[in-house]
């Protein structure tokens, strides 16, 4: 579900929630996504995930709170991806979609399609 927040706000949730960094098809968007699941029940989501087809157009079917990274959000955002201390995803179609855990493994749904 997509929210707004302040970058206050957004920086106390990130405090307290699990968050994971989304990019939507290469860079279209950028998303703070904080999933209604920690990070064992995600990965056991994804792997499971027989398609991204539902989150093509847009993530917002995700469950959780989506905050789409404004210009106000860009800088907290690059940081915290740079700091590489966060799960990272990649959603766009079968063949490129991931998910990057911090230590830089990479982590495929069900579906993924090999090229």
């Amino acid at each position: 579900m997509k929210k707004e927040l302040t970058l206050e706000a957004l920086k106390e949730k990130i405090e307290t929630d699990f968050l994971i960094l989304l990019t939507e098809e290469y860079g279209f968007r950028e998303w703070f996504w904080f999933p209604n699941m920690n990070e064992e029940k995600l990965l056991e989501w994804w792997e499971n995930l027989e398609s991204v087809d539902p989150y093509f157009m847009t993530p917002e079917p995700l469950e959780g709170w989506l905050i789409e990274m404004s210009e106000e959000l860009a800088d907290l955002y690059f940081e915290l991806q740079n700091n590489k201390q966060y799960i990272t995803a990649h959603f766009h179609c079968n063949d490129d979609s991931y998910i990057k855990l911090p230590n830089g493994k990479i982590v495929h749904h069900k579906g993924y399609i090999k090229e």
